[in-house]
């Protein structure tokens, strides 16, 4: 089992993720797309990748992404919640 991370070096790179991807998680939050546990949990699943050193020299080299890569442990979510349109960012 990978070990955990840093929960606040987490909770940025999934900040960065979800900015990268086009979706505004505090939007998400309000707009009830998404809860507090479920967001709770996007950290902790962040805090066990084994790709972490992946994810930040992606994030560092392409500051907008299409999609989470495949590794990310959180993908299906960021998916999800940029399909439903209510968690993008205003341009």
């Amino acid at each position: 089992m990978q070990p955990l991370g840093d929960p606040r070096a987490h909770f940025w790179r999934v900040i960065k993720m979800a900015k990268a991807t086009d979706v505004d998680l505090s939007s998400a939050l309000d707009g009830g797309r998404i809860d507090v546990p479920a967001y709770t949990e996007m950290i902790h699943r962040c805090r066990g990748c084994a790709a972490v050193g992946a994810c930040d020299r992606l994030l560092a080299a392409q500051p907008q992404l299409d999609a989470a890569p495949g590794y990310c442990e959180n993908a299906h979510r960021f998916g999800r919640l940029r399909a439903s349109g209510a968690g993008q960012l205003a341009h």
